[in-house]
């Protein structure tokens, strides 16, 4: 059972640029630039990893905690790119590195799981719940066109909702559009979400 879910590395650039986002929001001056970066920061946040897919958009690295011989744990976040470590809480609580050649990931339905090879096991490990920490990389890609368009979109989209709508309420009456944000991000999410 994972106990926590830590981000080490945060994406180096967003999946929309700011130039994107004054575009679709037919912005024409750079009076509201800082504004619409903070928009583009928000929706990324609503999004990412944690967030509505479910899943990182841009390269990130990922810490994952697990208890002592957690089995074949699923590790949250997708997609999958690569493991970076498997360490361990000692008895002692010193933090060791395990030999990441003991450990193969396999892909398994949506997700991709961490498991000691064949003839290997989990460390021995303390009891707390924390005991393993699997560190591992994770993102469509490393720049802003490996993320699918209609992820991009839809940060647009709301950017654009965002800019429009400032107050937390609004006089006015205000619908869904159908096939909007929801749907495309739905289109590539992996878990529930709601």
């Amino acid at each position: 059972m994972t106990t926590a879910l830590r981000l080490v590395t945060a994406p180096l650039v967003d999946p929309v640029t700011v130039a994107e986002a004054k575009a679709h929001c037919r912005v024409d001056s750079a009076d509201d630039d800082t504004l619409i970066t903070s928009l583009i920061k928000a929706a990324v946040s609503h999004v990412d990893a944690q967030g509505e897919l479910g899943r990182a958009m841009i390269t990130q690295t990922w810490a994952q905690y697990e208890t002592q011989s957690p089995g074949r744990p699923r590790l949250e976040v997708g997609p999958f790119q690569s493991l970076v470590s498997v360490q361990y809480f000692d008895d002692t609580g010193a933090l060791l590195t395990a030999t990441l050649d003991h450990f193969e990931t396999r892909l398994q339905g949506d997700y991709v799981i961490c498991k000691p090879k064949e003839d290997r096991e989990w460390p021995t490990a303390d009891t707390r719940q924390d005991a393993i920490k699997i560190t591992y990389i994770a993102g469509f890609g490393d720049a802003p066109a490996d993320v699918p368009q209609g992820i991009r979109h839809a940060i647009l989209m709301l950017v654009a909702h965002w800019y429009e709508h400032r107050e937390a309420i609004s006089e006015g009456r205000l619908a869904t559009v159908p096939l909007a944000v929801d749907a495309l991000i739905g289109n590539e999410r992996v878990r529930w979400y709601g």
